[in-house]
């Protein structure tokens, strides 16, 4: 019996984005891991520091997602043209390219390290140049994640990218309790993880064996792409990741150990619809049409994420004490309270974020830009509102959860008005 259109799989969306969402399951269960092993050994004072070093790298990070949507965009284009001997100069033109923002990464972060440990509250200088250099290695994964999503090695890129989680949580383990119970520790953890990503991306490289052709010219258009949709990407890492780092600047060390297990409760549970987005894009990548298979899958990935969003923030709604049980073991009966209510208010605070990044990662595949760009002004105003109003953490939850509403109804009347137009 053949299924009806609508519930059929031509595209491969649904089969590609059950692949990385089997892997994404596995990589959050070793975020879980590595938390629940950090979490219960570092003192709420250095768990805080090390959620605001972590907040850091997610922040500055999260953007090189412009990398890895430039060279999967180019990529992709590049095989429906016929063009693959070309793919692997495009590769190595932004690898040199991030040799260069690296060391200047690290080398900011020896010049600076004093002034920047005292505005966190008063880390250890060590701590923060550690940080900036586990964050220069960990831009170049991107590199990697665009290749394999434009070739669409959806098998590579399911797992390379878990590879991190399982090392980090491992070494995490192993450093905090057996070596430092320290922030420091936790963030060599981090280090050894990426490290391990990049050693199996470059294998995955080799196995796709790639032609190569010294004299392949860059495809035009790719720095205004990656310009573009840095912008974007910022102000979609703020909103997404800045939680734990303003309250970190804003309350005492407990306030922000406390509110820090919350946020990444949250943070792990809503993102796992992440994986339909990757899928989606190199399927619907054009160069600006909106054509109605494009708009047809659209529509199912924002079914197929909405049903995961709400699956996994109910439970943190209704059952707030069960992933955090798992994760840092039975709340006092001090924190009982506050740990739920912020927990429930990160949750529904996240949730719009998951839908718009289905949303921004469909009109940055299909080049348009215009309304991506109110992302910066929300990430803006959410810096602002803040620091007006923070007299209690909950109410960071509530100017985030306010901001990613904005942002979800903006980009969809962008989406919506395109469509109108054919």
């Amino acid at each position: 019996m053949k299924l009806p259109r609508a519930w059929q799989d031509d595209s491969g969306l649904i089969r590609h984005g059950t692949v990385l969402m089997i892997g994404t399951l596995a990589g959050a269960a070793c975020n879980a891991g590595f938390h629940m092993a950090v979490g219960r050994t570092l003192p709420n004072a250095e768990y805080g520091s090390l959620g605001a070093m972590l907040g850091l790298i997610l922040v500055t990070s999260t953007p090189m997602l412009a990398v890895q949507n430039t060279l999967a965009h180019f990529t992709a284009h590049l095989v429906q043209e016929g063009r693959r001997g070309e793919i692997l100069s495009l590769f190595w033109h932004w690898l040199g390219l991030f040799a260069v923002v690296s060391a200047a990464l690290v080398a900011g972060a020896v010049v600076f390290r004093v002034p920047l440990a005292a505005f966190w509250g008063g880390i250890e200088p060590r701590l923060v140049v550690l940080t900036f250099s586990v964050l220069a290695v960990t831009l170049w994964m991107s590199l990697f994640y665009g290749l394999m999503q434009g070739m669409q090695s959806f098998g590579w890129l399911a797992w390379v990218p878990q590879a991190w989680g399982a090392v980090r949580m491992g070494f995490g383990w192993a450093f905090t309790a057996l070596i430092s119970a320290t922030a420091v520790a936790a963030v060599w953890a981090q280090g050894m993880g990426v490290l391990a990503v990049l050693v199996l991306g470059s294998l995955a490289v080799v196995r796709m064996h790639l032609p190569h052709v010294p004299a392949a010219v860059r495809p035009r258009g790719t720095y205004r792409y990656l310009g573009s949709a840095l912008v974007c990407l910022f102000g979609y890492a703020a909103l997404m990741n800045l939680d734990i780092t303003l309250v970190k600047h804003y309350f005492d060390a407990e306030t922000t150990g406390l509110f820090a297990k919350a946020a990444m409760i949250a943070r792990t549970a809503v993102f796992l619809p992440v994986p339909v987005a990757t899928a989606l894009f190199p399927k619907v990548t054009s160069t600006g049409e909106l054509s109605d298979e494009s708009w047809r899958l659209l529509g199912r990935a924002l079914a197929f994420g909405g049903v995961l969003i709400a699956g996994v923030a109910g439970v943190c709604l209704l059952w707030p004490q069960l992933p955090w049980t798992i994760l840092y073991g039975r709340w006092s009966a001090a924190a009982a309270e506050p740990a739920a209510q912020l927990t429930r208010a990160m949750a529904l605070a996240m949730s719009p974020l998951a839908l718009a990044y289905i949303l921004l990662n469909f009109e940055m595949a299909q080049r348009r830009f215009f309304w991506c760009f109110s992302l910066v002004p929300g990430a803006i105003a959410y810096v602002a509102g803040v620091a007006i109003f923070h007299s209690q953490p909950v109410q960071v939850a509530l100017v985030l959860g306010s901001l990613n509403i904005v942002a979800v109804a903006l980009l969809g009347i962008g989406i919506v008005i395109q469509r109108r137009r054919g």
